[in-house]
């Protein structure tokens, strides 16, 4: 059969329309699931022409009637339930269910039983009936190699050696797999962002990390024609896994018939009783109030159904902070300075460049308190001329750190902390400085 160097494309646009919609595409909308242009649907329709009959058929002179000859499967495998999470579950859970004395270990931590039941659900979609059901059988798995539960496989480079217990006691592995922190959900959701990083490192992907920094911080909600073309961009494309793993349907976060949008971080916001909707982020509220900033457009139910969402836990650790870093990026790079976001994969948030021998580092922390031990681990850049921790000016009441900073910047080593507002300050300087030179 004579098949083009479009079919892929087409096939995989088609299985994802249809995984989303009960109706068929148009030509239009198959367009923009292609990233064409509504005009070339008459090239679209000539490659659909060499396709009849093998891949897809529809009925002549009516409308929607465009259908999948091949199968298509009902779940992708590892996309809508992450291995790497169901494991991070585990190990949290384990690791929580160690600690408490052997009278209190009858009552199952609530990270482990979330753990166990994604666990089973992966195994059932994917055919696998290996999986543990209930406690004996799990604690039975656990003293076994992870690889050989199959959905594992996706993991590159797990030893064969790894068990989540060893010698009757939690494992290295699970240690290093478990999240701390008060929501264990939304600590095992951003812990996507640390994984992203480090493929992105290992594979040198800096301008792509960076366009899906950006992405989960100016766009954490988006409409699925504008996602599924993001998918399929060039700078997107290698980290798409970690993507569907990012946003989700936004029906899972809230189930109203009209949803609402904070003015400030653009996330869905949550319904109160006095059926006010509020951001999800206490700060956002305040600085929406104090800038008086316009309420988002909002969008009905019907049309949201197909609007994909980041997860609670890449917008609180994502998106949230990301706000300050790119305000900060975008206020200096207005008064004439060269700035780069996240240098060097990452290995700090904003390079300040005022000539090749002016050069700043800036670490921005949108912190509700001076985590001292967490400042202590910034280190000096000696490439750079200046070190700087960067508070939010609106946090000033709480971390007072023009007071703070007299005690804590001798032990930093170099590292100097400031607020936002003292940067831009510094750097109008720095300006007027060299521009009379």
């Amino acid at each position: 059969m004579k098949v083009t160097r479009h079919r892929d494309k087409i096939l995989e646009a088609l299985r994802e329309w249809f995984r989303i919609h009960k109706q068929a595409p148009t030509l239009e909308e198959l367009c923009v699931e292609l990233g064409m242009q509504p005009r070339q649907r008459a090239t679209l329709q000539r490659w659909l022409q060499k396709m009849r009959g093998i891949d897809v058929e529809w009925e002549d002179n009516t409308a929607r009637s465009l259908r999948l000859l091949t199968n298509v499967p009902e779940v992708e495998p590892g996309s809508q339930i992450p291995v790497t999470e169901t494991l991070r579950y585990l190990a949290t859970g384990l690791a929580e269910w160690e600690k408490r004395e052997p009278q209190e270990r009858s009552n199952i931590p609530k990270a482990l039983r979330v753990g166990m039941s994604r666990m089973y659900l992966t195994s059932l979609l994917q055919g696998d009936e290996e999986a543990p059901s209930n406690l004996p059988e799990f604690f039975n798995w656990t003293k076994k190699s992870v690889v050989e539960w199959k959905p594992a496989a996706e993991i590159k480079h797990l030893s064969p050696e790894v068990t989540l217990i060893e010698d009757g006691l939690v494992s290295d592995f699970a240690l290093q797999w478990r999240v701390t922190g008060s929501d264990v959900e939304m600590q095992v959701q951003e812990k996507i962002l640390h994984d992203v990083l480090e493929y992105c490192r290992a594979n040198q992907l800096e301008e792509h990390y960076r366009a899906l920094r950006k992405l989960i911080i100016e766009r954490p909600v988006l409409p699925y024609p504008e996602y599924r073309r993001l998918l399929s961009s060039t700078q997107l494309r290698p980290l798409r896994d970690f993507l569907l793993q990012i946003y989700v349907d936004l029906s899972d976060l809230a189930g109203d018939n009209i949803y609402h949008f904070c003015p400030r971080c653009k996330y869905v916001m949550r319904r109160r009783q006095d059926e006010t909707y509020r951001c999800r982020n206490m700060t956002c509220e305040q600085l929406s109030a104090k800038d008086s900033l316009p309420p988002l457009p909002p969008v009905p139910k019907h049309e949201a159904e197909t609007w994909k969402a980041v997860t609670p836990g890449v917008h609180r650790y994502g998106t949230l902070p990301g706000l300050w870093e790119i305000h900060l990026a975008e206020t200096l790079t207005k008064m004439g300075v060269r700035v780069t976001l996240w240098p060097e994969i990452d290995e700090f948030d904003l390079l300040v460049e005022f000539s090749k021998k002016v050069r700043w580092a800036i670490d921005v922390k949108d912190w509700s308190y001076l985590d001292e031990e967490r400042l202590k681990k910034v280190e000096y850049r000696f490439d750079t001329t200046e070190t700087f921790v960067v508070f939010p000016s609106e946090r000033e009441d709480i971390l007072r750190i023009r007071v703070e900073r007299q005690r804590l910047e001798p032990e930093l080593g170099g590292v100097r902390l400031r607020l936002v507002s003292e940067i831009v300050l510094l750097a109008q300087k720095n300006l007027e400085k060299k521009n009379n030179a």
